[in-house]
């Protein structure tokens, strides 16, 4: 599922609390909905547009279901702050990614990084399951993996391999997670459950997904440096909500100070307090995303993790995350479902939410299943062929 801004997207999920499949026959309503302000094309005739869609959050993962009455095409430019993996359930999809083309069918994926353009084409009566991953997100999962700083971004190879058993697993549990997210009343929707679950898709993709870290994931490699940069480590992770400073970290780790900044520098690429200021700032992100706004403020998760300017806090915050202190917070944990445009239309002019629309799920059965979940033919020629099967 492309956004477009977040406040326009925080404002829609907002404004609904149910987890219903939302219908529209308006193709700008779903442009607006879907994407925001990019570019959609439709292939087919305006006047046979339909389709489905529910969308909700939870942490730093959104997660959606689509089902595409219409061809269309879509140009989403530059997603820049997330990864999105596009699981086909039925249908036929093809997504164009840094130049790179993959036609798939039921059971496909590709993985669309942040940098790079990007664009889709669904075929009329696919069913898309899509996950939103935040780039700071997958970053710090990484990281904390690895037992080291990870200083680039890592690369994914834009197509899941389909037949590999840690692939398959986990776009089964994203299967069961899409599932039960949409039931109000299962456990998933809440923080306890549900949070762990979100921070196990995020590991997992590391784990499905080819990129240059993959192997010494696997392997279980982890971080080496001598003792006392490993123990500095240690003691900031464990106690990022301490009053630590440069020169009792050194004197636990019974090393001067200057080799213990020599040691961070020339193993971990940084010093060993922007060390601890990442740590405080990845605390501090967790803990808002885990409150609750009407008992918790961002003065008081600021405060307990270290951070005393809370304007230095909230520029760190939103450089790392895309997103202010105060949006993360005010985030539902349990992530509500996006309703139609007209309900965003309502929420800009300020007129409030007045959708009401009931479900509708075709299930994405007018195309027949495709056993090829990598092929590379004509769309149209899909469609025809499909429709004359």
């Amino acid at each position: 599922m492309w956004e477009g801004d977040r406040t326009t997207e925080q404002r829609a999920i907002g404004a609904r609390g149910s987890r219903i499949w939302t219908p529209t026959n308006d193709f700008d309503d779903f442009a607006l909905v879907c994407c925001g302000q990019r570019h959609l094309t439709l292939l087919d005739d305006p006047d046979e547009f339909s389709m489905t869609q529910r969308v909700g959050r939870m942490g730093p993962v959104a997660v959606s279901e689509i089902v595409v009455g219409s061809d269309l095409s879509m140009d989403a430019g530059e997603i820049c702050d997330s990864y999105r993996v596009i699981i086909v359930r039925s249908g036929r999809t093809e997504c164009v990614h840094r130049g790179l083309s993959v036609v798939g069918g039921p059971g496909s994926a590709a993985v669309y990084s942040p940098e790079g353009l990007s664009t889709g084409r669904w075929a009329a009566g696919s069913r898309i399951n899509c996950l939103k991953i935040e780039r700071a997100a997958v970053d710090d999962a990484l990281s904390s993996a690895l037992g080291r700083r990870i200083t680039a971004h890592p690369d994914f190879t834009p197509v899941l391999p389909s037949t590999a058993g840690a692939t398959r697993s986990w776009i089964n549990m994203v299967g069961v997670f899409s599932e039960q997210f949409f039931r109000p009343d299962s456990v998933v929707n809440q923080p306890l459950v549900g949070l762990p679950f979100v921070e196990s898709l995020v590991r997992g993709f590391l784990l499905a997904v080819d990129h240059p870290h993959r192997e010494a994931l696997i392997g279980g490699e982890r971080f080496v440096a001598p003792r006392p940069v490993r123990a500095a480590v240690e003691i900031i992770e464990a106690e990022a909500d301490s009053p630590l400073t440069l020169s009792s970290i050194a004197a636990r780790c019974h090393i001067s100070v200057r080799s213990l900044q020599q040691g961070f520098r020339r193993h971990l690429g940084t010093s060993p307090m922007a060390y601890l200021r990442e740590v405080r700032l990845r605390r501090a992100h967790q803990t808002l995303l885990r409150s609750d706004p009407s008992a918790v403020t961002v003065a008081s998760v600021a405060y307990q993790w270290g951070f005393s300017n809370l304007g230095r806090f909230a520029a760190a915050h939103a450089a790392r995350y895309g997103e202010t202190p105060t949006e993360t917070l005010r985030r539902t944990a349990s992530g509500l479902v996006v309703a139609s445009a007209s309900t965003l239309r309502d929420w800009q002019t300020g007129r409030g939410a007045n959708h009401t629309g009931g479900p509708r799920d075709r299930g994405g059965s007018s195309v027949a299943p495709d056993t090829n979940a990598l092929a590379r033919r004509d769309f149209r020629g899909q469609r025809r062929d499909a429709q004359s099967g």
